[in-house]
This record gives structure tokens, C-alpha cells and sequence, in this order.
């Protein structure tokens, strides 16, 4: 039985690598994460469903809830730790993932942030920790993981970032839309427009400068343009960005009418149909203007 237990992990890589391929969802552990990962399972696209998540407790109670177990075979899903925003921790998750599996095939990037509307924190004060959580942070650990997406081993990779309408692109002024819509737009230039609106928050003259007024929005709308730079920079990975709608979740304190099931089926679109397009931004289980 030591034999068996030794050869484990080499053997489970072996069977997931036959039975299907290997999905990634943060933030898995409740609300929208929790249906994305569920419906992953069930589709049975899928070998290996890991929930990443930042709260282990949380994180094994969504397993138990899937029903997935522990093993990771044949449609089963697991626990790995991750905190989005934390290098050291995107860099462990990729090294267990790697000894693990080998490869990704679907990275769905859900985990965010929001401060609620009641939240006294001034609005400055509110900037960095939204930024970097809901664009920094996710978008250093998508290139950490790009790696394992690329190359020969990946089937049918994809990425769908979880945005929301609150990235509209109208909520800039025109010469920014154009900045940020531009083909010619970059990772390190994209990087540098979200300091500069920080910069300004800062200083106090973000609106008069033609930002946004909602650090949360800006958030998203920097994903949003960040999905379509990556489209562009990896095209053999089907990259999508998706608005679940105004969901029944712990973030919109249980105000939205949607369940989070039924917001769920956005993210799940772009993560399973066929022939999905790419650099595309769903919403209402259609493809949708920015």
C-alpha cells in the first residue's frame, strides 16, 4: 500500500489526463464561484475542477458541497490555496498545479472585491486594494499560469475573466475609451493607464481628467480591456470576459434578483460552448457591447 500511495499522484495525473481536462475557478468557495465550479463538475467536460480559494474552511465545505471529493478523477473537484494578489501565493499555486496535473485547460478568474456603497473607507483609500485584487492581482497570476496553458499539452485552453457591467467602457471620457479600446493597447500599457487613474485619485482630479467615479468599475473595465489584450497576445487561448448580472450573493449584500446560478451560466458560456470567439464580452448568455 506505501507502493500504491507513492505512485498516487502520478497515476491521478495519468487518469485526468485520459478522462479530461483540468479547470481552475477562484473565488470557488460561495456565491458566483461556487455555481461556476458546480456546473464545471457537471458538465463532465472536465477531469479535474480545482476550487482556489483563499479561505480553506470555506474552500473544503464547497467541495463537500459539489460533492466532488478529494480525488480530482473523473470529474471530481479539490481545494488549493490561493490568494489573488499575493505573488508568493499565485507562485505556489501554479508549482502544485504543475506537479500535479502539468497543464490548464480553463482558468476562470471570479475572485474579487468590492467595498459595499455603506463602507465609510474614503474613496481613495478604496482604490489600491480594489485594483489590485480585481485587476493586478488577477492578471499577475493569469500570466503566472499562462505558462501551463500554452504549448503542446493544453486542450481547447480558455480563460474567462468574471467582470461586470460596472466596466462599461462609457463611464470614461472619449479620449480615454479610445486609450483603453485601442488594438494597439498593451499589458505594460494597460498597467500604466490604471496607475495613472490611481495617481489622480490621489491628487483629486480623476474626474475633471475624465476617469470614472467607481474604483470598482474601473476594476472591471481594466479586465475587461485586459481580456482583450490577452486575446490578441495568445491566439491559441480562447480569452472572454463575462458579467453575471446582479446576483443574490454575499457582494451585492443579497440585493440582486438574479440567482447565482442563473449568473453563473454567463461565465459558463465562454468556458464550454463550441467554437467559443475570443476577446468577446458576454453578458445575458450572449455575446454584448463593452
Amino acid at each position: 500500500s506505501d507502493f500504491r500511495k507513492s505512485r498516487a499522484p502520478n497515476f491521478l495525473a495519468m487518469v485526468v489526463a485520459m478522462l479530461g481536462r483540468v479547470a481552475v475557478v477562484t473565488g470557488a468557495n460561495k456565491g458566483i464561484g461556487l455555481h461556476i465550479a458546480s456546473q464545471l463538475v457537471s458538465s463532465g467536460l472536465f477531469g479535474a475542477v480545482v476550487l482556489a480559494c483563499r479561505d480553506a474552511g470555506r474552500g473544503d465545505a464547497a467541495v463537500k458541497q459539489i460533492g466532488g471529493g478529494a480525488s480530482g478523477v473523473s470529474g471530481g473537484c479539490e481545494l488549493m490555496p490561493l490568494n489573488v494578489g499575493d505573488a508568493a501565493s499565485h507562485a505556489a499555486f501554479k508549482n502544485e498545479l504543475q506537479s500535479k496535473y502539468g497543464r490548464l485547460d480553463l482558468l476562470v478568474n471570479n475572485a474579487g472585491t468590492a467595498f459595499k456603497a455603506s463602507d465609510p473607507t474614503p474613496f481613495p483609500k478604496q482604490t489600491k486594494p480594489t485594483l489590485d485584487i480585481n485587476f493586478r492581482g488577477t492578471l499577475d497570476l493569469t500570466e503566472t499560469l499562462l505558462p501551463l496553458m500554452t504549448g503542446a499539452t493544453p486542450r481547447d485552453p480558455r480563460i474567462v475573466n468574471v467582470a461586470s457591467m460596472a466596466g462599461k467602457l462609457s463611464q470614461l471620457s472619449q479620449p480615454l475609451q479610445n486609450k483603453f479600446s485601442s488594438p494597439e493597447l498593451t499589458l505594460s500599457g494597460l498597467r500604466g493607464l490604471i496607475d495613472q487613474f490611481e495617481q489622480e485619485v490621489y491628487a483629486g482630479t480623476h474626474e475633471a481628467s475624465g476617469w470614472s467615479k467607481s474604483n470598482y468599475g474601473m476594476s472591471k473595465l481594466a479586465l475587461i480591456a485586459a481580456t482583450k489584450v490577452l486575446a490578441r497576445d495568445y491566439p491559441s487561448i480562447k480569452v472572454n470576459a463575462c458579467c453575471p448580472g446582479w446576483c443574490d450573493t454575499d457582494m451585492t449584500s443579497h440585493q440582486g434578483p438574479r440567482p447565482p446560478a442563473e449568473g453563473a451560466k454567463n461565465a459558463m458560456l465562454p468556458a464550454t460552448m463550441a467554437n467559443p470567439p475570443t476577446g468577446a464580452f458576454f453578458k445575458n448568455e450572449a455575446v454584448a457591447e463593452w
